[in-house]
């Protein structure tokens, strides 16, 4: 079998499989692979927002401090392989295909149908153990009670923000989402809290376990900002409670480079387009802020997709206000939220703000694109995280340099394919 085939079988899964709610897999997968995250520490990192930021900023400051550094995070932007790295290396198609086999026929010996998180979280753990990181930095997938994930044993405990979210999953009000969140904490293992994050629940289950909190009190229009406030805290809270009793794992110097380093497409300017993974109102609130403080006399265009399972209507809410043109599109998964569904909410809203609603992303990013050309505004890229790649594709972008270091990004020329 080959690598297609087996990101083939993987996607079928997960199509027709969906979640699995709770633990079993997991543990199951845990015991029968002899439990490789004991092999290597673990620093696991729950939240609404920032958590794919946050995770991102602690494995860059510990690789740079010359650490052997496992990141495990999703969804992808445009690879699979990218969920899976290892001092900022993806994993290679040849570790997929090897450790997905294993991973196939441990499931098959289990008589279980694992789902495509239960799947890929045991190849990337696997593969640290594989690979001998010395760190690992794994971010949930959603929630964090019974999180595929959740069966480390961590260092630290990261919970970043607290938004409404997944809320047929998870819960309608904040207090039971931080409760889900609240399910990575362990006991006597620290835990840091975004400035965003201090809701009773989280207190109430650090407390029964007897687990310490540290709060980052650092509160931005700016999500980098807030984000990197909490990866500096985790890492100094690693430090001061390591059984080595390490004055300083990370040097200064790696920490603010890496402190600077943020993933694709989070407030990622390219042009004259701005691509951000802004898929819930909180986010997009956020986003709006910022765009208004950097951009103050700029007009936006949109262009917009989310998950059938985000709260759209009050992200469409708070972008129809400020939007000059909302394009609407279809993202590219089997969840996506129709176009049609989104034409409805912005018609129920009466809203003033023009639309469009476009058959495929790349039709619908290169008529907003020439829209926001002749009309001189910033055109936003925002909503699912499965829009990024494609809307790119459309514009013929292409990554040549570490997508995460932003000081040394280069791109080639944005264009038009109808230019």
């Amino acid at each position: 079998m080959n690598y297609s085939e087996i990101i083939a079988q993987l996607f079928q899964a997960s199509a027709s499989r969906g979640v699995h709610f709770g633990l079993k897999h997991s543990v199951q997968f845990d015991e029968q692979l002899g439990h490789p995250t004991r092999h290597y520490r673990t620093i696991h990192v729950a939240g609404s927002n920032g958590k794919g930021s946050v995770s991102l900023k602690i494995a860059k400051a510990l690789e740079y401090a010359g650490y052997n550094v496992g990141l495990y995070t999703s969804p992808h932007l445009s690879s699979f392989r990218e969920r899976i790295v290892v001092n900022s290396e993806p994993i290679d198609e040849a570790s997929v295909v090897e450790g997905m086999q294993e991973i196939f026929a441990l499931e098959s010996k289990l008589g279980i149908q694992a789902s495509f998180f239960e799947l890929t979280t045991f190849l990337a753990f696997e593969y640290f153990r594989k690979k001998l990181v010395e760190f690992a930095v794994i971010e949930t997938g959603l929630g964090g009670k019974f999180d595929a994930t959740n069966i480390i044993l961590p260092v630290c405990s990261v919970i970043t923000s607290i938004s409404r979210e997944h809320a047929h999953i998870l819960g309608h009000d904040l207090e039971t989402i931080a409760s889900e969140k609240a399910g990575i904490i362990k006991s006597h293992v620290p835990l840091v809290l975004g400035s965003q994050a201090r809701l009773q629940s989280i207190y109430a289950r650090a407390k029964e376990l007897e687990a310490p909190v540290y709060i980052s009190k650092k509160i931005s229009q700016f999500f980098d900002e807030e984000n990197s406030a909490v990866a500096r805290l985790a890492l100094e809270v690693i430090a001061i409670t390591s059984l080595e009793h390490l004055p300083a794992i990370v040097p200064q110097e790696a920490l603010e480079k890496a402190l600077v380093c943020r993933p694709p497409c989070r407030l990622e300017q390219i042009g004259e387009v701005i691509f951000d993974v802004a898929h819930n109102p909180d986010a997009i609130f956020h986003l709006l802020q910022a765009l208004h403080t950097l951009h103050p006399n700029r007009k936006f265009r949109f262009l917009v997709g989310f998950s059938e399972d985000k709260e759209y209507d009050s992200c469409l809410e708070l972008i129809a206000d400020v939007a000059t043109h909302i394009h609407l599109v279809q993202a590219s998964l089997s969840r996506a939220a129709p176009i049609e569904k989104l034409a409805q909410t912005l018609h129920e809203m009466r809203s003033e703000t023009p639309f469009t609603q476009h058959e495929t992303i790349d039709e619908g990013m290169r008529s907003a694109y020439q829209a926001a050309s002749e009309e001189q505004e910033l055109l936003i890229v925002t909503g699912s995280f499965y829009l990024m790649a494609d809307t790119k594709a459309a514009l013929g972008i292409q990554l040549i340099r570490d997508p995460y270091e932003l000081n040394e990004k280069t791109l080639v020329p944005l264009t038009s394919k109808s230019s």
